[in-house]
């Protein structure tokens, strides 16, 4: 862990790209992020923007090709003198459950911070953005204790400071999510309304925690309030841009509304831009929409940048 593997290194309009950097090996898993640097006449160092990518925790990938938003983001941010990172991580199954993916977000940050020389990265102008499922670990990322979820062999013996979250609709109070708690006419309303999310749930709460929905109870009810984001706020986290649809069928917009409320009565920088109609993973809006989007995301970490005078 933490060694700089082989890599493929491409040269395109002056921009450096290196795919598939080897950040950990856990057991049989090889977990690799791919990494893109603007032009070098941006500077001698780059701040840096870490993506997690989205996908019910369960599926999904580092490729950021994809869809028109992601080759979006990353175009615009490399124009902007911003390099991206782009993690993959250990995905839930019936064998593999939290908070390993948090684990392995941690250990990605952790590898760029520790070879941000090699890749010429501002270490004090790094923030996360993440997506649905990536929006819901870039927070827990960002928000908790660094030795909150560590794992026993590798305990975090420093602290790489993440500067801010950019949140696209990611899942924050996790009970809330999956209605742990409800009544017949709660399951009605739910399978009538968020039919996707309700099929899935008992798998979904399973692969998050491998705790049973209806035999262990109180113990879900429990991880559940330690895997949300929502239960680590506190006057110190990172300032955070939130992005959700008003549509949103699978993450209700009133998840992002109640982390706009927490941040605000800590104190925290924030700021909560509804997405009007959007859905969930904003596929039925127009590219010229996802367009200001992007523009509304680069500026925020503009504002975010932090600037030290030379030594």
């Amino acid at each position: 862990m933490g060694l700089p593997f082989a890599n493929a290194q491409d040269r395109v309009s002056g921009n450096a790209t290196y795919l598939d950097l080897v950040y950990k090996i856990e057991s049989q898993d090889t977990l690799k992020l791919d990494l893109f640097l603007p032009d070098e006449r941006f500077g001698k160092q780059f701040p840096l923007l870490i993506i997690i990518h989205g996908g019910a925790w369960v599926a999904g990938d580092k490729g950021l090709e994809s869809n028109y938003y992601m080759r979006q983001m990353k175009r615009r941010l490399l124009a902007s003198g911003i390099a991206v990172a782009s993690i993959d991580y250990r995905l839930l199954s019936k064998t593999m459950h939290f908070p390993a993916p948090i684990q392995d977000g941690k250990d990605a940050v952790n590898w760029l911070f520790e070879h941000a020389e090699q890749y010429r990265i501002d270490t004090n102008n790094v923030g996360l953005w993440g997506g649905s499922a990536g929006g819901h670990l870039a927070m827990l990322i960002a928000y908790a204790d660094p030795q909150e979820f560590a794992e026993a062999q590798h305990p975090r013996e420093k602290v790489f400071p993440i500067r801010y979250v950019v949140n696209n609709f990611g899942p924050t109070d996790l009970n809330s999510l999956f209605k742990i708690e409800m009544g017949r006419m709660g399951v009605l309303f739910f399978k009538l309304f968020i039919n996707k999310l309700y099929v899935a749930r008992e798998q979904l709460t399973y692969a998050l925690t491998g705790l049973h929905l209806q035999a262990e109870l109180e113990a879900l009810k429990q991880a559940n309030t330690r895997y949300s984001p929502l239960n680590y706020i506190d006057e110190s986290t990172a300032p955070t841009l939130i992005f959700h649809g008003t549509k949103d069928r699978i993450v209700p917009f009133s998840q992002s509304e109640e982390l706009k409320s927490r941040l605000d009565a800590q104190g925290v920088q924030n700021e909560l831009i509804p997405i009007s109609g959007g859905d969930h993973g904003f596929n039925n809006i127009t590219e010229n929409r996802l367009d200001h989007i992007v523009e509304q995301t680069i500026d925020f970490i503009f504002r975010q940048k932090r600037h030290y005078p030379s030594p």
